[in-house]
């Protein structure tokens, strides 16, 4: 059985048995894995803080070919989600973070884009910034990521370039964008705060002093914003 040594994220744990326990975490370079934790529900273990949700850790695990969960060897903390936990509404907001990516990310499969999102989210968190901004954008990038949210500024039918203060409009299904011109009459028109924000989210790192600021700026659009990621959402879950 081969050895691994990588750095992750642990997303989820699951009682097995009456001493240890299943752990879902994924990895920056070997994608989201199970495995399980030996004497992890003991209440004296070697594991401590490390299999927190959300925590920053290193794990060595061996990997049997032909078995759907490794054996954890063991797991070094480097770095503490706990500031998250202590505060109510941002538990929540790191509880859909963990949702998604667990939703989103398939078995063995490395997404590093998808590791430093979590990272960054989790430090902007933190570190102040605003919950609605952080799910906002947490959401949109884990959408594009994941090729499910749609361009917003190209028209799907003419390839026309849309600038973010001009009018568009959502097809059926909400999956493609439309101009003034190739609307049919029958679309949903598109809010006109949502352009902006999502252009400044695409753009931007989400950092807390920028991200405070762009919530005051674009807060008007943040709401809706959130209503379509939600259906996209859902969207890809039933699919």
């Amino acid at each position: 059985m081969p050895l691994h040594q990588s750095d992750a994220i642990i997303l989820k744990t699951y009682p097995l048995g009456e001493a240890d326990r299943i752990v879902a975490f994924f990895t920056r370079d070997r994608g989201k894995v199970r495995g399980v934790a030996n004497g992890a529900r003991k209440m004296k273990n070697r594991f401590g803080a490390s299999l927190e949700p959300l925590a920053h850790s290193r794990i060595e695990y061996f990997e049997k070919e032909n078995r759907d969960l490794v054996r954890i060897q063991s797991v070094e903390l480097l770095d503490s989600p706990m500031k998250l936990f202590q505060d109510y509404d941002r538990a929540v907001c790191a509880a859909q973070m963990i949702d998604l990516v667990d939703r989103f990310l398939p078995e063995h499969e490395p997404q590093d884009a998808v590791f430093r999102l979590v990272r960054v989210t989790v430090q902007a968190l933190e570190q102040g910034c605003s919950i609605e901004f952080a799910s906002c954008y947490f959401e949109v990038w884990m959408l594009r990521l994941a090729g499910v949210f749609p361009d917003l500024f190209t028209c799907s039918s003419c390839a026309t370039t849309l600038d973010t203060g001009v009018e568009r409009f959502l097809a059926a299904g909400l999956q493609k964008t439309l101009c003034v011109s190739c609307n049919t009459g029958t679309n949903v028109t598109l809010h006109a705060d949502v352009p902006p924000i999502l252009y400044w989210i695409l753009r931007n790192k989400l950092e807390s002093a920028s991200a405070v600021d762009a919530l005051g700026e674009f807060g008007r659009g943040m709401k809706n914003l959130h209503e379509l990621n939600q259906y996209w959402i859902r969207h890809y879950s039933e699919r």
